[in-house]
């Protein structure tokens, strides 16, 4: 399993251990719209969760920059280290 960290607009990055990058995703998202996250629309409506687990588990030693979509009203980027960033869409 990926070990994440997670930005959002509210909280530091924070490591989060064993945690997948579709994980962290939601979780992060969540955590910035203050909600639960079995709030939020399926992750599968904005990006495939199983490519984005295997994209970044894959690419972390080929040098993958980073995927960036936009989820639930936020723009999400996840760098090739599992890093997820949140910010609030414009």
């Amino acid at each position: 399993m990926s070990n994440a960290s997670v930005q959002t607009t509210n909280a530091p990055s924070v490591p989060n251990q064993g945690m997948t990058p579709v994980v962290a995703v939601v979780v992060a998202v969540a955590d910035a719209a203050g909600t639960d996250p079995l709030e939020l629309p399926p992750l599968h409506e904005a990006i495939n969760p199983e490519a984005l687990n295997e994209l970044i588990d894959c690419d972390r030693e080929s040098g993958l920059q980073s995927i960036s979509f936009e989820y639930a009203g936020y723009d999400v980027v996840v760098s090739g280290t599992g890093d997820v960033h949140v910010t609030l869409s414009e």
